[in-house]
């Protein structure tokens, strides 16, 4: 049980870094709808059978 707490608490800490990184990021935010219909590209690209979807722009 302890050392289920102790993961916990070190993944808690682990996330708080990670979204203070983010936060802290001076580049701009990709807005939701590009990231969504870069997402819905590379979907349709695995759908359609090709091995890797096409890399449109990195993120």
């Amino acid at each position: 049980m302890k050392q289920r707490q102790e993961y916990h608490e070190a993944y808690t800490r682990w996330l708080a870094d990670e979204i203070q990184a983010a936060i802290d990021d001076p580049q701009p935010s990709t807005p939701h709808d590009e990231v969504m219909a870069r997402m819905d590209e590379q979907i349709a690209a695995l759908m359609t059978g090709e091995s890797r979807p096409r890399e449109t722009h990195e993120l």
